[in-house]
Formats: structure tokens, sequence, C-alpha cells
């Protein structure tokens, strides 16, 4: 899998922060993942706290819980563990920015007693000791990684004996040389590898138990919601783009949460959740 810069992950978020806030205005929360919709939720806020119910209630937080939220973003997941669950929660980021929107996130949610960031790279994690995390959990966050056989070995440093893991996320169905991937992936920072690799690294470092379900036709509405945006804001775009209002990076993003809906579409990309438990073996024997 191709490298990835942190930096410019980083700098792909930043450039985009006026996107998220016409998102957040309308969800009416922080979130920046997709939603999951079904026959109750169907508001696009409540459809984006719905991808995070389905998540904590497939791994089973509860309030004993000592949950690390890899790739925090705003921190939106955190705080709901917190408010929600009563989980002790830590969020790390490698965006600055990110990080101070998810500290002002919690502190209007008066939840930073349980709740705390750390600038952080979830493939090294070098602010998490060895065996104090309980959960690791992940938003859409694996899908700008490299090496995933990298970042799940220190998940399972960092996780208890019987800790677990539970992750959503976008993942190709299949191998393949479409451009149009290499395109997604390099707008948003992404590499998309294929959920069938995913379960074999969770194999090979050691995870058990894994359980893996497509949620694809639950998220399409939301995909289906970005590319509709995509496709008012990429052309009233370049014309912003010529004094100066709208970078390429923006452009670019625009255009590839277009492309995401049509992938998804012709099922090339599909949603996952994925949960297993940290198991007693593997490549990492810290």
């Amino acid at each position: 899998m191709r490298d990835l810069d942190p930096d410019e992950v980083s700098a792909i978020y930043e450039d985009l922060e006026m996107t998220y806030q016409i998102e957040w205005r309308r969800r009416g929360h922080r979130s920046m993942h997709l939603g999951y919709y079904d026959d109750e939720d169907q508001d696009p806020g409540e459809a984006a706290k719905n991808t995070v119910r389905l998540l904590s209630e497939a791994v089973g937080i509860d309030s004993g819980d000592r949950v690390l939220d890899v790739g925090c973003g705003a921190g939106e997941g955190a705080v709901w563990n917190a408010q929600v669950n009563g989980a002790t929660v830590l969020g790390v980021d490698i965006g600055g920015r990110q990080l101070e929107l998810a500290r002002e996130n919690a502190r209007e949610h008066d939840v930073e007693e349980r709740v705390s960031f750390a600038l952080d790279n979830f493939h090294e994690l070098t602010s998490v000791p060895d065996g104090s995390m309980d959960v690791v959990w992940g938003l859409e966050a694996l899908s700008h990684s490299p090496d995933r056989v990298g970042a799940l070995e220190q998940f399972r440093r960092v996780l208890a004996a019987d800790g677990r893991v539970a992750f959503t996320d976008i993942f190709l169905r299949s191998p393949t040389d479409d451009d149009r991937v290499r395109e997604v992936e390099d707008a948003l920072g992404l590499r998309l590898g294929t959920i069938d690799a995913f379960e074999r690294a969770l194999e090979e470092t050691g995870f058990e138990n894994a359980s893996v379900r497509d949620e694809t036709d639950g998220v399409r509405p939301s995909t289906e919601s970005r590319r509709q945006f995509a496709r008012v804001a990429h052309p009233v775009g370049r014309v912003l783009g010529l004094v100066g209002l709208i970078t390429e990076r923006q452009l670019d993003a625009f255009r590839a949460s277009s492309l995401v809906h049509e992938l998804v579409e012709e099922s090339l990309l599909g949603y996952y959740l994925v949960t297993a438990d940290r198991g007693e073996t593997g490549t990492n024997t810290n």
C-alpha cells in the first residue's frame, strides 16, 4: 500500500473545515462520518448519531470502559461515549486544529472530566501506555492508514487482556485498478484496502472472534447526499477559486465525495462495521 504523509492528511482536514462547519450546522453536532439511515433515523443529524450508536452497541461499551478513540476528529464520538455510556475516553488525532475543536466540543457538553485528547499518530500511540485501554474505537479512521498491520499491533499493545476493537469504515470489496479509487485516495488522504485484507490483518496480529457486518445500504443515503452537495459545490467552487476563495484541495475533495458515491453504487466500495477481541496470541507480545 502506498505511503501517506500525516501532515498532508491534517492539511486536507484543515482546508475542509468550512465545508464541515456547514454540515455541522445541518446536523446539529460535530460529526464528520457517514450517517446510518434506517426506518427510525432519516434526519441527517440523527443518522450520524445512529452510526455511533450501532458501533457502541456492537462492541458493548459501558460505564466501566476506557475507550481510545483513534482519529477522533472534532470529538463527537468521544463526547457521545462519555455522555451516553459514561465511558472514560482518550481521543487521539494528528490534526492540531481538530483537537482544538474536540476540546471545545467536550467543554460545551460538560464531559471534560471523562474525555481528554492528545496529538498522536495511531500507528505509534506514544501517548498511550501498554494495557491501559478496554476498547480501541475508530469511526472512518483506518481508511487513512497505509499500514493496518502496524496500527493493529499498536492497538493490541494498548489494550487490556480482555480488550476489544470496533471500527466503521469504507473498504474495497475486492482489488481494483480503477483510477477513480486513486483519485479519491489522493483527494481525501485515504488508503482504501480490501475488507478481506483487513480481516487477514486482524488474524495476523492476534485478534480473535472478528465480526464483519456490511452496512453499506444504511449509509447509501449519506453518500448520495454528499454527492448532491459536491455536484453543486464543485462548479461554484471553480468560480470562487478564480478569486482565491476556494483551494484546489477543496475542489478535489468535492469531486472525490461524488466519486465515493459512484463507487458505492457500482459495488466497488462498501461500508463495514468490524469488531474483534484482543486475543492472547499474535505478533505483538507487549
